[in-house]
C-alpha cells in the first residue's frame, strides 16, 4: 500500500474512533463533522472527502458494530456446537458482552440514547440473525421468527440494563441472569 492510501486509510479510521469518543464523551446528539474535525485538527472538507457526511460515518459505524457483534456471535456458537441449549446461552452472553464493551457502537445499532443512523445495515444484522434463528429452530417447532423476537426483546431489556448499570462488579451479576433467564425462556419453548 502506498504512503497516500495507508495515510487516507489511518485518516479514515481515525475519524471513526474520534466520532465512537466524541459519542461517548457527549452522547450521540453531540456529534457533529465539527467536532470530529476539530479533535482531528483537520477541516469538515477532509470529513465530507473520505465518508460524505456525518451520515455516511454513522452507518459505517453501524455496520461494523454488526459485523463485530456477528462475529461475537460466530465465535460464541462455535465453542458449543450440536448443544443448541448451551448455543443459545453462549451468543446470548456474547451479546450482552458487546454492548457493555461497545456501549456508544452498540447504542447507534439500536438508535438507542440518541442516536439516530438512517443506514440499512441489513446485509450486515441478518447474518447474526441468521445464526441465531438456526439455533432457535433446533430447539423449538413453533414458529421461530416469534421465538426469535421474544429472545431478542428478552435480551434486548438485559442489555438496556446492563449498559445503565456501570458498576464493574455487576458484569458477573448480569452474565447469571442472562443465564438464568435462557434457561427459563428454553424451558418455556
Amino acid at each position: 500500500m502506498s504512503r497516500k492510501a495507508e495515510y487516507q486509510e489511518s485518516l479514515k479510521q481515525d475519524i471513526l474512533y474520534q466520532t465512537l469518543t466524541l459519542a461517548g464523551e457527549e452522547g450521540w446528539p453531540g456529534v457533529s463533522t465539527r467536532k470530529i474535525a476539530d479533535r482531528l485538527q483537520t477541516s469538515t472538507t477532509a470529513i465530507y472527502h473520505y465518508f460524505g457526511g456525518k451520515d455516511a460515518i454513522l452507518a459505517e459505524l453501524q455496520r461494523e458494530g454488526f459485523r463485530q457483534l456477528c462475529d461475537a456471535q460466530l465465535a460464541a456458537l462455535a465453542q458449543r456446537p450440536d448443544k443448541p441449549k448451551k448455543q443459545l446461552k453462549a451468543v446470548s452472553l456474547a451479546m450482552l458482552h458487546f454492548a457493555r464493551q461497545n456501549p456508544e457502537q452498540y447504542a447507534l445499532m439500536f438508535n438507542l440514547d440518541g442516536a439516530v443512523c438512517h443506514s440499512d445495515a441489513g446485509d450486515e444484522a441478518m447474518e447474526g440473525i441468521h445464526q441465531i434463528r438456526g439455533v432457535l429452530q433446533k430447539l423449538t417447532d413453533d414458529n421461530v421468527e416469534s421465538v426469535f423476537m421474544h429472545w431478542f426483546a428478552l435480551m434486548q431489556g438485559f442489555v438496556a440494563l446492563a449498559r445503565h448499570d456501570c458498576h464493574p462488579e455487576a458484569t458477573d451479576r448480569f452474565e447469571q441472569l442472562v443465564e438464568e433467564a435462557i434457561d427459563r425462556f428454553i424451558k418455556g419453548l
